[in-house]
């Protein structure tokens, strides 16, 4: 039931559109809506097994962000020597979950992500696609939120070798064309409006393409909603994820996407929600450079955390301070410096997203290039001595001063009285010039949604099944609970995955 004193207009129902009155209408045994990772998994897998397919997207094709995708295990990780222990990575899942995640969606992703790593890599890598798989090398080393092996990165594929940014757009450009010669029908530049209830079932949707025209588009077996999270709806964030509307910016491409079409729309339709507030995925880079793990200050020069720390806990450390950027400091010696940080600790925006069995996990070129980059726009600046940075950063020299010398000072004596990093990472900064770069949270997607069980059932408030109605990616909830975790980088891509293929095969008909 919606309790619109809780919610915002967002949440409002409207006027109910009757499908008879549309200007076109479509109907297949499924009906998938939204045409990225989870959706395109989902109507291939479906259409591999037969089913008739029909797929609705708002945009003028299938959509792609990110680079990597990742699962627990998976044939490729064997050829590489690599296995995880189940259930080793599902108590640790759930316990920075804060044990607030759906353990059989975290079991269940984890046990039967690998067959469906499998399933796509037999695509890519046939000769008709030649794509390169590697895992991903760059991992967090820290004792606490460590992260592990699983990260799949993919090379060589159809959009690199137009010159142009892959990415998973290599992933998604072959899943597209398999999903076309297996039949699957596509209705782009239409956005949903809302679904169609008929006896309590789910049956359809009606959208509106850019002609204005009014479609009714039936499935007949199923409805999947696959239309991302909310990221991108200031007002939805409010409501159900209101650190989402904290960070500096936010990564929602392309530019209209992850606004929460599908959520309300299942919403308007009796679909319950997971426990707020969501969980969002957040990384520190706004402004879009390295942010190592020396000493981070506040705007007002003083230090405010444990720099020795994954990038989803350095995100959440600026918000915490009530900052949209914080300062990461470095000396002359950063080049020497960051290498040996790397032994203990690395990462997204600490080290580099390299493959694995690359020698130059610090690339020096790339750093140098940021670098410069920043200080030509003001992202970064420069000085000899911590009171002329201050004075460039904006800062009371004094107060900054006084935080580099303590610092230094615990670096010294090989114990960080104030945070607690560990003495390996206690580096001294002596070495001038000084540099200061900002750093900011930035808003990768809101990983929350609808209730749902382990076949993808969306469900009311009352935990009974909504029939005709599923939902996968990041319109469905319960793997998160309070956090996104890096255990396995690109861990929502790997679920956007793995429950799209085994909702598209349950729906296209079992073995």
């Amino acid at each position: 039931m919606i309790n619109n004193k809780r919610w915002g207009s967002w949440a409002q129902k409207p006027e109910t559109i009757d499908p008879s009155t549309a200007d076109k209408e479509y109907s297949a045994e499924i009906l998938v809506i939204g045409a990225g990772l989870s959706g395109l998994s989902c109507a291939l897998s479906a259409a591999q097994k037969g089913a008739d397919v029909l797929c609705l997207e708002k945009f003028g094709k299938y959509t792609a962000r990110g680079f990597n995708i990742g699962v627990c295990n998976s044939s490729y990780m064997a050829s590489r020597g690599f296995e995880n222990d189940v259930d080793a990575v599902a108590r640790e899942w759930i316990k920075r979950c804060g044990n607030r995640c759906d353990e059989k969606l975290v079991r269940l992703f984890l046990n039967r992500s690998g067959e469906a790593m499998d399933w796509l890599m037999g695509m890519l890598t046939s000769p008709e696609y030649a794509i390169r798989p590697e895992l991903q090398g760059c991992l967090y080393k820290g004792e606490t939120y460590y992260e592990i092996m699983g990260s799949h990165l993919f090379y060589d594929g159809p959009i690199s070798k137009q010159g142009k940014f892959g990415g998973l757009n290599d992933v998604m450009e072959p899943m597209y064309q398999e999903a076309l010669k297996a039949g699957v029908r596509f209705v782009f530049n239409s956005p949903l409006q809302q679904l169609i209830v008929e006896d309590g079932r789910v049956t359809g949707a009606i959208a509106q393409n850019k002609e204005g025209e009014i479609i009714a588009l039936r499935g007949q077996r199923g409805v999947v909603i696959a239309t991302g999270g909310i990221g991108g709806n200031d007002e939805m964030c409010d409501d159900l994820c209101p650190i989402a509307n904290k960070v500096a910016a936010k990564v929602c491409a392309p530019k209209g996407s992850d606004n929460g079409d599908g959520h309300r729309a299942a919403l308007w339709a009796g679909a319950a929600f997971e426990d707020g507030p969501f969980p969002a995925m957040l990384h520190p880079q706004a402004h879009r450079h390295s942010n190592f793990c020396f000493l981070f200050v506040r705007p007002d020069g003083k230090r405010y955390m444990n720099e020795d720390n994954y990038l989803q806990a350095r995100a959440y450390g600026v918000i915490k301070e009530g900052l949209k950027w914080a300062w990461a400091i470095f000396d002359s010696d950063w080049r020497e410096k960051v290498p040996e940080t790397l032994k203990y600790g690395g990462g997204i925006y600490w080290g580099h997203d390299f493959p694995l069995g690359r020698k130059d996990e610090f690339q020096l070129d790339h750093e140098e290039e940021r670098l410069e980059w920043g200080l030509r726009i003001g992202a970064a600046v420069m000085a000899d001595t911590p009171e002329e940075l201050a004075e460039k950063m904006g800062v009371d020299p004094k107060v900054f001063a006084e935080t580099l010398a303590n610092y230094n000072r615990m670096c010294a004596e090989g114990k960080d009285t104030e945070f607690g990093k560990r003495k390996e990472l206690l580096i001294p900064l002596d070495k001038p010039p000084y540099i200061a770069r900002k750093f900011g949270p930035a808003l990768l997607s809101v990983v929350g949604g609808m209730k749902v069980n382990t076949s993808m059932q969306v469900l009311t408030e009352e935990g009974e099944v909504i029939p005709g109605l599923y939902a996968i990616g990041n319109a469905a909830g319960g793997r998160y609970g309070v956090d996104y975790p890096m255990l396995i980088p690109g861990n929502s891509h790997g679920t956007a995955l793995t429950f799209g293929y085994l909702l598209g095969r349950e729906l296209g008909g079992k073995d």
